[in-house]
């Protein structure tokens, strides 16, 4: 959103005539109108895809998709059993306190047995990070000394 329309909505603004806002601090005056038919707050960033992303994104989307399949199963037992669990303690109040126990223990065992994964997917992609990270601030240090007026 535009600081305009953020001044515009904030408010604090003090109403100055039929669709006029007085925005503080600066005494410039807004109509809506104007806001309106301002050519930046209709402007859209537009993100640019390099080619170095984009060949990042097609390397590791194969991966990404393997992550989701391996991980989707396990996941919907574990959201099945959740919600069996949560629908029997609403049916029986009595054991209710049990049942939390025993979804908090298995949580912690699903964790414990999940733990060794996850740590070797942070050793696989880790490298490629830092690669990634050390690239990227070589080029913008390079931007800065080609471009020093960009």
């Amino acid at each position: 959103m535009n600081t305009k329309l953020k001044a515009l909505a904030a408010g604090n603004n003090t109403v100055v005539g039929h669709n006029h806002y007085a925005l503080p601090g600066n005494g410039y005056e807004l109509t809506a109108l104007h806001a309106l038919n301002d050519e930046s707050i209709h402007e859209i960033p537009k993100a640019e895809r390099t080619m170095v992303k984009t060949v990042g994104l097609l390397l590791a989307a194969p991966f990404i998709g393997l992550a989701f399949v391996i991980a989707l199963p396990i996941i919907g037992t574990y959201h099945l059993a959740k919600l069996a669990f949560e629908a029997y303690a609403r049916k029986v109040p009595a054991i209710s306190g049990k049942l939390k126990t025993a979804m908090r223990l298995v949580k912690n065992i699903g964790l414990f047995f999940a733990a060794p994964f996850i740590a070797l997917g942070y050793v696989f992609a880790m490298p490629f990070v830092g690669l990634f990270m050390i690239a990227r601030l070589a080029m913008e240090a390079h931007r800065k000394t080609a471009y020093p007026n960009s």
